[in-house]
């Protein structure tokens, strides 16, 4: 077992023991490797002033380099990858990278102090068109710097500059530096990690089950997938972080694989990946993921961790239990799986998780059934929910034949609504029918006032929402069918 970590930075290599490792990756880059182009402003992964680029070590190469929030990542967690910041970008080049010397031609920098984090953001969209053989439109650039805030509002420059990078000049980033002898040393970093401090501690294991056998032993473990929650109420004082564990080095965990009958979605494969992955046969899905963050915290979320988290404005959980799904825990007596309709509970935050389990896999059934999901929030990208909705349903011959409803945002967890899809089966494709289920409403759902909404507006909200399904929905069966307003 490794009782250290190792990363490369900017083509270095770099150990790391003890303390240093619990530290954000930004703290680390600006106070212990005085690499000041990564900023902090919100330390919540919101506005992307701390975006870097990051390839991690997948089975025998380094994957592709995507933008993370370096704000809400810890150091641990960047155990066998490759960092590349804004003073790397020109690698061992003096010439600038086409992304920093398009916002220099298209004056996309005003008080600068957001800039190095939207060259990043740009840099690593300029690789992955080259890999896809696309071009960059404004639409690529504007859903690319989704995650990147200007204070200054100088986004018009910024959204110029990323169209008018050279794609024909622009180096592929695995090539700033030898990616064939950082990922041949770091493949030889086997065995898994434990690092001890005075008062944290974090086991990176190599397979599931030295993992279960970990979280048996110390049950007061907290599992931490992408970061992109817990580094935040780390950051803002809410939560401290004691004994972790992390599965990064599991390999299989990555994994997506379509079998005939379902998807199997691995405990760390990202939302990114995941949206890719589902577009043929969950494609309402997948473009729902295009507004569920931005790039940063897509590239290093999961859906294990929004499901274990299990908080009532969890965006994937609508949907996943629209579909009945299924979760697949591991424990040291074996692996069981659970429906996750039942897994979840109703209470806040209450879950069928026993003691010493841990979430591996989720499998997504396949179906011939349609989905419509919504989402309301104060902004369309990157924020978080005020109500969300999901439905599936088949219809033939005007008639409801499946029909399966949930909503987020409206009580202690996201919610299934039973009563109104018995109401619904069966039943022909009607707005009267809609009008009186949306009526329901207020006796099935109770949500709470905050300060994204009221009590009433997210009734209203969720009135709403039932309504706009049957619009859309008639109107895909029946162009000329009554609509409910």
């Amino acid at each position: 077992m490794r009782d250290s970590i190792v990363l490369y930075l900017n083509g270095k290599r770099h150990e790391l023991r003890g303390e240093p490792c619990f530290a954000t990756v930004s703290d680390f880059l600006r106070y212990e490797k005085n690499l000041r182009g990564t900023k902090v402003v919100c330390a919540e992964g919101d506005c992307g002033a701390c975006t870097v680029l990051v390839a991690r070590l997948t089975g025998d190469s380094l994957g592709p380099y995507e933008p993370i929030n370096s704000c809400i990542s810890f150091v641990y967690l960047a155990d066998r990858s490759h960092l590349i910041t804004v003073e790397g970008l020109r690698g061992s080049s003096e010439a600038l990278h086409p992304a920093q010397k398009a916002m220099i031609e298209c004056n996309g920098a005003q008080c600068g102090y957001c800039t190095p984090g939207f060259v990043c953001s740009l840099a690593g969209l300029t690789d992955s068109t080259k890999s896809e053989n696309k071009g960059l439109s404004e639409k690529r650039v504007k859903n690319a710097l989704t995650g990147n805030l200007c204070r200054c509002t100088g986004y018009e420059a910024i959204i110029k500059a990323g169209c008018s990078i050279p794609l024909d000049a622009a180096p592929k980033l695995s090539s700033l530096y030898d990616d064939s002898l950082i990922a041949r040393d770091l493949r030889q970093l086997s065995g898994s990690v434990e690092i001890l401090s005075n008062e944290q501690s974090v086991f990176l294991p190599e397979t599931a089950d030295q993992a279960v056998q970990y979280i048996n032993r110390y049950p007061d473990t907290r599992v931490i997938s992408g970061s992109t929650d817990l580094g935040v109420l780390s950051n803002k004082g809410k939560l401290k972080l004691k004994r972790l564990m992390n599965l990064n080095a599991l390999r299989e965990s990555y994994e997506i694989k379509e079998e005939p009958d379902y998807w199997n979605v691995g405990a760390k494969a990202s939302l990114t990946r995941i949206e890719k992955a589902l577009e043929k046969d969950f494609s309402e899905f997948s473009k729902y993921l295009n507004v569920f963050a931005s790039p940063q915290i897509k590239n290093a979320a999961s859906l294990a961790g929004n499901i274990i988290n299990a908080s009532p404005i969890a965006d994937s959980i609508p949907f996943l239990r629209v579909a009945e799904s299924e979760l697949v825990l591991k424990s040291i007596q074996g692996e069981r799986m659970v429906n996750i309709n039942s897994f979840i509970q109703g209470g806040y935050k209450k879950l069928d998780l026993r003691p010493g389990e841990l979430l591996i896999r989720i499998r997504i059934p396949k179906t011939s059934a349609r989905f419509k999901l919504f989402k309301v929030s104060i902004r369309k990208d990157l924020d978080i929910s005020t109500v969300t909705f999901a439905a599936r349903y088949s219809i033939s011959k005007g008639v409801i034949q499946t029909f399966s409803l949930a909503f987020g945002g409206v009580g202690p967890s996201v919610l299934r609504m039973s009563k109104l899809e018995q109401m619904a089966v069966g039943q022909k494709l009607e707005a009267n029918l809609f009008k009186a289920m949306a009526k329901m409403l207020k006796q099935e759902i109770t949500p709470l006032s905050d300060v994204r909404g009221s009590a009433d507006y997210r009734h209203q909200l969720c009135h709403n929402l039932l309504l706009k399904f049957y619009d859309e929905v008639a109107r895909q069966f029946e162009p000329d069918a009554e609509l409910s307003i």
